[in-house]
C-alpha cells in the first residue's frame, strides 16, 4: 500500500486502521473475503523504504475517517501491524514480482499484488 505521506502510516500504526482509494477497494474486499489472510506492505512516496507490514483484519466498512491527510481516502478497515520497522529499498532490489512484469518489488504501484514467493521473500527480510 502506498501512502502520499508518512503521517498516514503513523496514524495507521497508532490506530490499527487503514483506508484505501476506491480503485483498490474491490480488489482488497475480494482478497479478504476469499482468503482472510491479506498482508499489506506499506511505503510512503519518496521515502526510499517500506515502513512495515500489517495483516488486514476486517472488511472495508461504511465508516468514514477524517484522520487522513489525503481526501481520496474515506472508508476504513482494520489492520494489525506485524512489523513497524523500516526496510530500505536497497535491501529489496533482488526481489522481483512476476505479477508486475518482473519489476523490483519497491517499484510496485499502490495496491499491486505480489506473487506469493516474492511476498514471502520480502517478509522474510523483516525477520532477519
Amino acid at each position: 500500500m502506498q501512502s502520499s505521506n508518512i503521517r498516514n502510516i503513523e496514524i495507521s500504526k497508532q490506530s490499527g486502521i487503514w483506508s484505501t482509494t476506491t480503485g483498490n477497494k474491490t480488489k482488497l474486499t475480494e482478497a479478504f473475503l476469499s482468503n482472510c489472510h491479506v498482508v499489506l506492505v506499506f511505503t510512503a512516496q519518496y521515502s526510499g523504504c517500506f515502513q512495515g507490514y500489517a495483516c488486514m483484519v476486517s472488511d472495508i466498512s461504511r465508516e468514514i475517517s477524517q484522520d487522513w491527510d489525503f481526501t481520496g481516502l474515506e472508508k476504513v478497515y482494520g489492520v494489525e501491524w506485524i512489523h513497524r520497522e523500516s526496510l530500505p529499498f536497497e535491501c529489496t532490489q533482488h526481489i522481483l514480482n512476476p505479477w508486475s512484469d518482473n519489476e523490483a518489488v519497491q517499484m510496485s504501484s499502490d495496491g499491486q499484488e505480489l506473487e506469493p514467493q516474492a511476498g514471502r521473500q520480502l517478509l522474510l527480510l523483516w525477520e532477519r
